[in-house]
């Protein structure tokens, strides 16, 4: 109100000033004398130029502040005949009674006066839209004892006729009375229509009425009064109704979200509407004694909430103490639930309230008795609270738009039962109110130890698994149902029927799902119906489990934790024929490997490239060559480096190849302290001769070798018969997860399990969906094989590694030239309807954008178009060997190392060269040139040059072209930064922006991360599709 006269007294606009001195009216405030004065003006310019919309509305509000002004009136009433309309002055109400009259009229309304087995069955239906409750039927049949059908609608017209059904109840026919035919007879219904005047009051206390969007939810239907508020505001009783009774005979207001009110209207309720106004009355606080005269009258016939206090009660009112017992309303909602939080003060009886809002004096009709009670809403707000604090999963369910009003929105069951057991510790302090026949319960707690597992060993040394847990005294799971039914919920709450649930810990949920990762049910062929079978080897996995259950164990489980408690015992000791001292985790790597080998099963040891893998693995053949011979498997490239490795530390080991001779003779001649170092061309070649014999140890050296399971290469490895089985390699999964697979196939064949289970299990959750818990379940199983240590935790004297991407911007000409290639790419590949062999066409126009992006002459060799890749090598080369450093350059193009050799040759740099056509024995004469100070630069093949090679002379290392794995990249940046290397290494990267380059260095991300999610614990990625290679064109 203050800022409505002040704006009158600063505006000077017309329209403004009219409308809020009208607002100032419509309050019943007294206009002062100035204000009227200001708009008096107003009308007469208005009249003057012609405004007579203006000119009206100023004449009716002068009028209609004075009485006496005749001829303003006579004025008013000519404009609005002119403009044909009505005055916007009159349309809010304004009695000019005082509010002394106001509150006579109050106290003299009178006192209230009241108007007063079968096969199937009438439901109703209904559904509130915010302002009106919607009433439908359906007829339901019984399906069997306390089931009914789902049901089908009646037409309204055939329910006028209630003798067509024998089996509506008198309340069913009471509401069918309030049909009428208001339309065509060939419209929906019939034409037919409640009168919902009747209908409702009809449907009060049914037993039948239904959520209509559920059909099965429960709704009470409850007859009530309109409720009246005084409250305290602004140094005023602020006198409103709680509910709009409307101009009908009959109003509705939900109480909860299945329990509505339905409120018919008399002539008491509407003369305290009319006294009230829809805006509600306001009477000065002084006047509170006379105010609840008023309330007392008034309360005989409508609840009446008061923030002032009532005092005592009059005659025939029955004063109660409130109840402020919190009342948690849960019903289904969506494919989850909803809480709501309520009081009710009449102890379970009257009205719904929100805990702690409100006012505290309250008065009702209960029971059919007039009641009273003051409401502590303190203690109700303090009650309210401590449910919260019991229930924290409330603050993950909270929709923040009913915050205010303690409503909750569970998105699932599982957090309702969750709610349900953290409500457990107040159960004696809260009431839960469910729908009927939709109430949830847990029946029971479960924990590991409540678990009964009994264990026997079965054919081929697996484990049988069976076992139950007691629900109660009348109900016990089996182990492999209780597993059936966490596949099916994906929940620790375990459903038993009839809305029961066994609520599993987490813990123990947990372990279960471990049990069913690494389980099978289809085992030997002793195995039970009833029973998991376990890998021997996965049964280290399960160990947290088989502790802490009720086990029962046969001779055969105790016999292999017994070896199993040995060999962590076991302290093998260094070879003494080894010559060389090993470090600290090389050390810890060998006795890992020993164990291994001790217990009879396989291990990957998945160090950093240029910790000595090798070192580490002629140690555990040494400690094994005194009872047989063993068999390395390396690429061809790397067989020189075990040779010269061997002779250097194992001299007491007879190196042993293939080469020329006779393979069969020399093969069959091996015995103890024989170590035939071969390649994996020759493995391939000679299977059926190296399967023959029983290896003591075999290693496969750089095993990603044998990372597909379909190549030839793979099938002979897993031919070959050892007691020990090792791989060495820097990089177990280089792609996707498969890879992972098929390495482990050949140390520990079963662990885990077919290829086909191991990636519904483990490759497509995790690679797909990013699943961290099969992601966590992969890592257990596999982290008792495979040790993997990072050059920057163990070595402390490794100088540091520095890595910088350097952009290389295309002249215009260039970009012009990559362009053409791009977009005749796209089109190459949009014009090929075919399915078949699609990926590997655009991995293809791929290939050729790469090279563009390296040297414009790898596309065609007879463009002028200069190389900006080109022109930044040769200023970093220029940089380096200005300030004396030595470098290693890859490119996986040997056509892009013949142009940067063109360009050296040019400017008189030395360098020494390496592809794959160099022969093994070249390879070890220029890498100990280049060690020796012979050559500036070292021009390298990647493939070629990633494996096997020490370069520790350069301090730098430069990659011309990104590779789609970094694990290859790294292998080759390994050649210089690795023992032995003194000086810090930088790494430079040559990336061509706005090209494919750009788009491949951030694929390496997440091929990093696909390695890292098992070996070092961060996320996953996935493989590339076809769709997804050919966006890389379109995007570059």
């Amino acid at each position: 109100m203050r800022v409505l006269t002040d704006q009158l007294k600063t505006e000077e606009r017309c329209l403004s000033s009219l409308m809020a001195v009208l607002s100032l009216y419509w309050m019943g405030v007294e206009i002062p004398e100035e204000f009227q004065n200001d708009i008096l003006s107003l009308y007469q310019q208005a009249e003057k130029n012609d405004f007579f919309w203006l000119a009206m509305e100023g004449a009716e509000l002068l009028s209609a502040l004075d009485s006496e002004q005749e001829n303003l009136a006579e004025a008013a009433k000519k404009l609005r005949e002119r403009n044909n309309c009505i005055s916007i002055v009159h349309i809010i109400s304004t009695d000019k009674t005082s509010w002394k009259q106001s509150l006579q009229d109050l106290i003299t309304v009178t006192s209230r006066s009241r108007k007063p087995e079968k096969t199937s069955r009438l439901v109703w239906l209904v559904e509130f839209d915010g302002e009106n409750l919607t009433l439908s039927t359906k007829e339901q049949k019984r399906k069997g004892v306390g089931k009914w059908s789902k049901g089908r609608g009646i037409g309204l017209n055939r329910l006028m006729q209630p003798e067509d059904f024998d089996f509506l109840t008198e309340q069913d026919l009471k509401i069918c009375m309030a049909i009428r035919q208001v339309g065509d007879i060939n419209a929906r219904n019939g034409g037919c229509e409640f009168d919902m005047n009747e209908a409702l009051p009809a449907l009060v206390g049914h037993p039948l009425v239904f959520l209509e969007k559920s059909g099965k939810i429960p709704v009470e239907i409850v007859a009530g009064e309109p409720e009246l508020m005084v409250e305290e505001q602004d140094e005023h009783l602020f006198i409103h109704f709680l509910q709009d009774i409307g101009e009908g005979k009959v109003t509705v207001w939900p109480e909860t979200p299945t329990r509505f009110r339905v409120m018919e209207i008399n002539d008491e309720h509407k003369r305290v509407a009319e006294i009230t106004g829809r805006d509600g009355l306001r009477i000065p606080i002084s006047a509170s004694a006379q105010v609840l005269n008023a309330i007392g009258n008034i309360a005989s016939f409508m609840t009446v909430h008061s923030s002032i206090n009532v005092g005592s009660a009059e005659q025939g009112v029955h004063v109660v103490e409130s109840d402020s017992t919190i009342h948690l309303h849960i019903i289904p909602y969506g494919s989850g639930f909803r809480l709501e939080m309520f009081v009710q003060p009449f102890s379970r009886r009257g009205p719904y309230l929100k805990p702690g809002a409100g006012v505290a004096n309250l008065m009702a009709e209960v029971d059919k008795r007039r009641m009273q009670t003051r409401r502590n809403l303190l203690l109700e707000e303090e009650k309210a609270r401590e449910v919260e604090e019991s229930c924290p999963i409330l603050d993950l369910a909270v929709d923040l738009e009913q915050e205010n009003d303690r409503e909750w929105h569970m998105l699932d069951p599982e957090e309702c039962l969750q709610a349900l057991l953290e409500l457990e510790e107040i159960r004696d302090r809260v009431v839960l109110e469910w729908p009927e026949g939709e109430k949830l319960a847990v029946r029971r707690r479960a924990g590991v130890n409540q678990l009964n597992l009994n264990i026997r060993t079965s054919q081929q040394n697996w484990f049988s698994l069976s076992g139950h847990v007691k629900v109660d005294q009348d109900e016990v799971i089996d182990l492999k149902s209780l597993l059936d039914k966490i596949r099916e919920s994906h929940s620790r709450f375990i459903p038993l029927g009839k809305g029961q649930f066994l609520a599993l810990t987490q813990e123990f949920r947990d372990r279960l799902e471990d049990l069913i990762q690494f389980g099978d049910t289809k085992g030997p062929k002793d195995a039970g119906d009833d029973e998991i079978q376990v890998h021997p080897l996965a049964a280290l996995a399960l160990d947290d489990l088989t502790r802490q259950a009720n086990t029962k164990t046969d001779d055969g489980w105790r016999e292999q934790l017994k070896r199993i408690e040995f060999v962590q015992d076991f302290v093998p000791e260094i070879p003494s024929t080894l010559q060389a001292e090993l470090r600290d985790y090389q050390a810890e790597g060998f006795v890992w490997m020993a164990r291994l080998a001790h217990l009879g099963v396989g291990g990957c040891l998945a160090d950093d490239m240029g910790l000595g893998k090798t070192l580490q693995s002629l140690a555990v053949i040494l400690d094994r060559a005194e009872t047989g011979p063993s068999l390395v498997i390396a690429p061809t490239s790397v067989c020189l480096n075990w040779e010269q490795e061997a002779a250097r530390f194992a001299p007491t080991l007879t190196l042993v190849t293939l080469c020329g001779g006779d393979r069969e003779a020399i093969v069959q001649g091996l015995g103890k302290r024989d170590i035939l170092v071969t390649s994996y061309t020759l493995l391939q070649q000679e299977v059926e001769l190296l399967e023959t014999i029983s290896w003591q140890t075999v290693v496969l050296d750089e095993a990603q070798s044998i990372k597909n399971a379909a190549t030839k290469r793979s099938k002979a490895a897993m031919r070959l018969n050892a007691k020990f089985r090792l791989i060495t390699t820097g990089t177990p999964i280089e792609n996707h997860l498969g890879e992972l697979w098929n390495l482990f196939n050949f140390i520990n064949r079963g662990l885990l399990g077919t290829y086909k289970q191991f990636n519904s299990r483990f490759g497509i959750p995790i690679e797909k969906h990013q699943d961290h818990a099969a992601r966590r379940q992969l890592k257990k199983l596999i982290r008792p094989f495979m040790l993997r240590r990072i050059k920057s935790e163990v070595l402390d004297e490794l100088p540091p590694r520095t890595e910088i991407t350097l952009r290389v911007e295309m002249k215009k000409s260039e970009m012009q030239f990559y362009e053409a290639i791009r977009q005749q790419a796209i089109e190459n590949i949009e014009s090929n309807g075919q399915k078949s062999g699609r990926h590997l066409q655009i991995l293809a126009e791929i290939m050729r954008l790469r090279r563009a992006c390296c040297n414009p002459k790898l596309i065609d060799e007879h463009t002028k178009i200069a190389s900006s890749k080109l022109r930044v090598f040769a200023e970093v080369v220029e940089e380096l060997l200005e300030s004396h450093h030595k470098a290693l350059v890859f490119s996986q193009f040997t056509g892009h190392l013949a142009l940067i050799r063109e360009h050296l040759d040019r400017e008189g740099i030395s360098y020494k060269y390496l592809d794959g056509t160099t022969p093994a024995r070249e390879r070890i004469k220029r890498v100990d040139a280049f060690q020796a100070g012979d050559g500036d630069l070292f021009l390298i093949s990647l493939k070629a040059g990633g494996l096997g090679l020490n370069l520790t002379a350069a301090d730098y290392v430069i990659h011309m072209d990104p590779w789609w794995n970094p694990a290859v990249e790294d292998q080759a940046a390994d050649r210089a930064h690795r023992i032995g290397q003194t000086r810090p290494v930088t790494v430079y990267r040559l990336v061509t922006t706005d090209t494919i380059e750009e788009k491949i260095v951030k694929l390496h991300h997440e091929k990093r991360n696909l390695a890292n999610s098992l070996l070092e614990g961060t996320d996953s990625g996935a493989r590339v599709s076809a769709d997804e290679l050919l966006e890389l064109i379109r995007a570059s």
